[in-house]
């Protein structure tokens, strides 16, 4: 959750913002080009105004919104950046504009301290960090697994050599596990974090397959009911009808593939009946 702070007018806020990140007043003004009286005068609230270019910058000095500066907003975090302050090339930036990556989970990946780490250790395997150590491994322990196949020429340096050729590892192998083991811990985490719904579903389903029996079965033996695989399908199809997307269309294309599936049921269980 972001920090919020109480309101204050601008020259107070920017005050308690170099403050809090232990800024001077010299060092303020060599970062906005301007003299130390300026921002003297600004924080005391004598006199002065600061430019909307020097309010720019300090934004991006302390990493807050303007808004949070001119005292519109309490809480200090920025909602806007450009492309090139986060990073993104012009490709990703267009894929979240347009929608053809889910950005609800990049918030969440982005906001995962594990998916954090994650992000350096698929670095390190885009650079060869670790897999240039592992090749020159490779290489040493062939050279030496050749050398004893070659140059000793007895049974003990012929198992040795093999030996030491089986030491030998795939060269991204490892980035590869760590990675699977990262990614799959950030998502295990965020998803413990979300919670699960499933439970609510389930109950939902035995509630609305409780009534359909209940209403299936009216006027019968409830011990020996009989129910036909065309009354099941009916029933099933009206509790999905109201759903978004339940054109008549695909609910008769719905129909008969349940009914299929029912029937086929039915008369396997007759088969099974009848060999008994």
């Amino acid at each position: 959750m972001a920090q919020e702070y109480l309101p204050a007018p601008s020259n107070i806020r920017l005050a308690d913002l170099m403050k809090e990140r232990n800024i001077s007043q010299p060092e303020l003004a060599k970062e906005l080009g301007c003299s130390k009286s300026t921002i003297n005068r600004f924080i005391s609230g004598a006199k002065g105004t600061l430019t909307h270019e020097q309010v720019l910058k300090i934004a991006r000095l302390f990493n807050v919104s303007t808004d949070f500066l001119l005292g519109e907003t309490n809480i200090p975090d920025r909602k806007n950046y450009d492309i090139a302050e986060l990073g993104l090339s012009v490709e990703a930036a267009r894929n979240l504009y347009t929608g053809r990556v889910n950005t609800e989970v990049v918030n969440l990946l982005l906001e995962n301290a594990r998916f954090a780490e994650l992000t350096y250790r698929i670095a390190q395997y885009f650079d060869d960090t670790f897999a240039s150590g592992i090749a020159a491994q490779n290489a040493m322990l062939t050279t030496l697994s050749t050398l004893l196949r070659t140059k000793v020429k007895t049974p003990e340096a012929a198992k040795a050599a093999k030996d030491i050729s089986l030491r030998r590892k795939p060269v991204y192998q490892g980035d590869l596990d760590d990675i699977e083991m990262y990614f799959m811990a950030a998502v295990k985490e965020i998803k413990k974090g979300i919670g699960s719904h499933y439970a609510e579903q389930e109950a939902m389903s035995k509630k609305v397959a409780e009534k359909m029996f209940t209403e299936l079965t009216k006027g019968q033996d409830v011990q020996h009911p009989t129910i036909t695989a065309e009354q099941l399908t009916d029933a099933m199809l009206d509790s999905v009808s109201g759903m978004e997307g339940a054109t008549p269309e695909a609910l008769e294309q719905l129909r008969n593939g349940l009914l299929g599936i029912l029937q086929s049921a039915a008369e396997q269980e007759n088969a099974h009946e009848a060999d008994e």
